[in-house]
């Protein structure tokens, strides 16, 4: 008998004595249980890659929507004045939310200067030792404040120029001093603009001379005040940043000029508007996705076609809890609310409109008020965050309940990703040990069935022997 194999593994003549094909066999082999649970676990493993890119997707979305609400959590968005000015060369403004909107004649006299000390050129090469030791002592005084310090450089023999500069700019903070080096000349400069005595003294000449610095081979240039006149009002100030002056308004001084520089702010609502604005465009975005993977189509149609994620609790959940913080009637210390500004639900399927003139009119009215309605936090000694309160800190919360990742902190959709790779796993490893029991009992009854066709092949060929024997000796007789 001659046996040709089919790409299942069987022989095609299987079957030729007994009837029973390959295609029989695979019949009882797909009744098997085995069969039955490997189908199981395949159609599982479909479906939770289905869910998977779909939470994959809701993760996604989410994430979008988290930096549209962190854009409202930054002081950024509120804090914008529209800032002009008639000579930029002169001088620029800039104003916080604190500043009103005005316009301010200026002109500068002076500009702020700092003292700054000059010593001769050293010939020894900077990086090479002095062979000195001693004590330098910097010494420095604000007539306008009556305050002094005055701090000791210790110097060892094995210090070059350059080590003697890192040493005095090591306590910069203390001193008020920045050493620099310039051509080998070195330089030290008041940190501070305006009218300050610096002064340099050492504990033997030769520390002195060995840096240049000896009194009769130094320079000192003697720092000034910034004077200006803003609004008929004379001003002198030891910087040429001068904040103080207006409430919320910072003005730059950048030339002395006679003639008058005029300087404007106006509020710009735009960056605020836009922020809200895309955070509602992003909210009915992730709204949509959620609704569709959660729909459960018509239940009365024999072809009805369901949300990838249908009947998902957790995603439920989250519809639900995004949808009343959205909407929420929360003032966070404010008169205001969602409403008011001008966000609220505007049809049955729940899609959140923006009323960008309402909300326009309120941060005109109060810009405070509306900052403060998004975000407010306290800050501890140490200048970390102590606590957040507000629309947007309570979008920001919930969002981050879901997308956190860490390994301290595994937020909802982590766990559920996890979750269907585990499974996946799981299912691939079921798969192989059925498939496994399944190619043994397939091999079982291939064996079975071709000893049933040998058997019964050779008991024709058997029969056929008698019978022709038979016919043999009737024939004779």
């Amino acid at each position: 008998m001659t046996s040709v194999t089919t790409t299942d593994g069987i022989s095609t003549t299987l079957g030729q004595y007994s009837g029973i094909t390959a295609s029989t066999i695979e019949s009882l082999l797909q009744a098997d249980s085995s069969y039955v649970a490997r189908t199981k676990a395949q159609t599982q493993i479909t479906t939770n890659s289905s869910q998977q890119t779909a939470w994959g997707d809701i993760k996604s979305r989410l994430t979008n929507f988290l930096t549209d609400v962190q854009a409202l959590e930054s002081d950024d968005a509120f804090n914008t004045k529209v800032a002009t000015t008639s000579d930029s060369s002169v001088a620029s403004i800039s104003g916080t939310s604190a500043a009103d909107e005005g316009t301010y004649s200026l002109s500068v006299s002076q500009l702020a200067t700092n003292t700054k000390v000059i010593g001769s050129q050293v010939s020894t090469d900077k990086d090479t030792a002095l062979g000195i030791s001693g004590t330098l002592t910097l010494n420095s005084s604000d007539s306008s404040t009556t305050t002094a310090t005055s701090v000791d450089v210790a110097i060892s023999a094995t210090d070059s120029l350059s080590n003697v500069v890192d040493k005095i700019n090591a306590q910069t903070n203390k001193s008020g001093v920045k050493a620099s080096l310039v051509d080998n000349h070195l330089v030290l400069t008041a940190q501070t603009a305006g009218a300050k005595t610096l002064a340099v003294s050492a504990d033997s000449d030769s520390v002195l001379s060995s840096l240049g610095m000896s009194s009769d081979a130094t320079t000192t240039t003697t720092g000034k005040t910034a004077k200006f006149e803003l609004d008929g009002v004379s001003i002198e100030r030891n910087t040429n940043s001068v904040s103080d002056a207006v409430k919320g308004v910072t003005i730059n001084l950048s030339k002395v000029s006679s003639d008058a520089v005029t300087l404007s702010l106006t509020n710009d609502t735009s960056k605020a508007t836009s922020a809200v604005s895309t955070l509602v465009s992003q909210y009915n975005s992730l709204m949509s996705l959620i609704s569709d993977d959660l729909d459960v189509g018509d239940p009365s149609s024999s072809d009805n076609t369901q949300g990838t994620l249908v009947g998902d609790s957790e995603l439920t959940r989250l519809q639900n809890q995004l949808s009343s913080l959205m909407t929420s009637s929360a003032t966070n210390g404010t008169a205001l609310n969602a409403s008011k500004l001008g966000i609220s639900i505007t049809d049955n399927d729940g899609t959140v409109g923006f009323d960008t003139d309402k909300f326009n009119a309120q941060l005109a009215s109060d810009p405070d008020a509306v900052k403060n309605f998004f975000y407010q936090s306290t800050k501890s000694i140490t200048g970390t965050t102590k606590s957040e309160s507000g629309y947007a800190a309570s979008l920001g919360s919930l969002a981050n309940n879901y997308l956190s990742d860490t390994s301290t902190n595994k937020g909802t959709i982590a766990v559920k990703l996890a979750g269907y790779t585990t499974s996946t796993s799981e299912l691939n490893d079921q798969i192989k040990t059925l498939t496994t029991t399944l190619e043994a009992k397939k091999d079982h009854y291939v064996d079975i069935y071709t000893r049933l066709d040998t058997a019964m092949m050779k008991a024709e060929t058997q029969l056929s022997y008698v019978t022709s024997l038979t016919s043999s000796s009737s024939s004779s007789s």
